[in-house]
């Protein structure tokens, strides 16, 4: 039977990565190995899992078919070990797909979770614009905005602040806006992408900005911004240490701006979640940069 579960884990993993190579390197095991389990779980169920060439993996119709039961058996035997052996026990890995700001802003603190669950092993997806969870193998993502109400899988952590700022160099050269019509004759960096001009939610009112640049990466943003190119509109978080050492300046810091609301998804929502998800859920929720969300 623990062969039958390791083999699970395996084919697991290669469902996910479609390559024996990561797999094998993640698994601190052979290519042989790993080609071996995949072998033994073929034999077990009687059935070709994978479709192998010489370029590519693929999952044929039954390989499909067992990786939702090879994940809920998986999950079932994490959630025992854990209820068991205690929280301290929790153990496997659990990836996350995170905002670029957050990710940084947890990776400086994962250290805290780590000394109490050693054997957890967490790893980020970090990218402004993210996968589903299904394309990308995730356990949790957070999402800029609120959970649509129909997904009872998702939930609130909280409110990221928002500081307009702009290198010194830049402001001594064109200046200081005065009011948020301002900006409409400054070079705002701005976050996005495609045609539509990016809009900015400043006392309550939308202003459309242009600049010579714009990235679907907030810490692009933050860098052309701080090289003196423009004035950005950045996660708080993300500037607070430029701010506090003078290598970058709030801009308009008496009209209020919309924080953007953070939730997090997770595809747990017809089985139990696994203790180490949990774990993790409950880290983000607690390290969240405002604190844990109220409700």
């Amino acid at each position: 039977m623990s062969d039958l579960v390791q083999n699970l884990r395996t084919f697991v993993r290669v469902a996910e990565r479609l390559n024996f190579s990561t797999v094998a390197a993640q698994s601190h095991a052979s290519h042989t190995t790993i080609a071996r389990r995949i072998d033994q779980l073929e034999a077990h169920f009687g059935t070709r899992l994978l479709l192998r060439t010489t370029r590519r993996l693929a999952l044929t119709r039954e390989g499909e078919r067992l990786l939702d039961h090879a994940r809920a058996v998986i999950e079932e035997i994490d959630h025992a070990e854990a209820d068991l052996g205690g929280a301290a026990r929790a153990r496997g890995v659990v990836r996350v797909g995170v905002t670029t700001a957050l990710g940084l802003h947890y990776a400086e603190r994962i250290v805290a979770l780590h000394a109490r669950h050693p054997d957890l092993r967490i790893e980020f997806a970090i990218a402004d614009w993210q996968d589903t969870l299904d394309e990308a193998g995730l356990d949790l993502a957070l999402r800029v905005g609120d959970p649509a109400p129909e997904a009872s899988h998702a939930s609130t952590l909280g409110k990221i602040a928002r500081v307009l700022v702009a290198a010194p160099a830049y402001l001594v050269a064109h200046g200081a806006p005065a009011t948020p019509a301002d900006l409409l004759a400054h070079a705002c960096i701005a976050y996005g992408y495609g045609p539509a001009r990016a809009t900015w939610d400043i006392a309550g009112q939308q202003w459309r900005v242009r600049g010579p640049f714009r990235a679907n990466s907030s810490e692009a943003v933050y860098r052309a911004v701080a090289s003196g190119l423009g004035i950005g509109l950045l996660p708080q978080i993300q500037v607070s240490g430029d701010i506090a050492r003078g290598v970058l300046r709030p801009v308009l810091p008496e009209y209020g701006i919309a924080p953007l609301m953070l939730s997090v998804t997770h595809r747990y929502a017809r089985m139990r979640m696994p203790a180490r998800v949990r774990i993790v859920l409950d880290f983000l929720a607690a390290e969240f940069p405002n604190g844990p969300n109220p409700d």
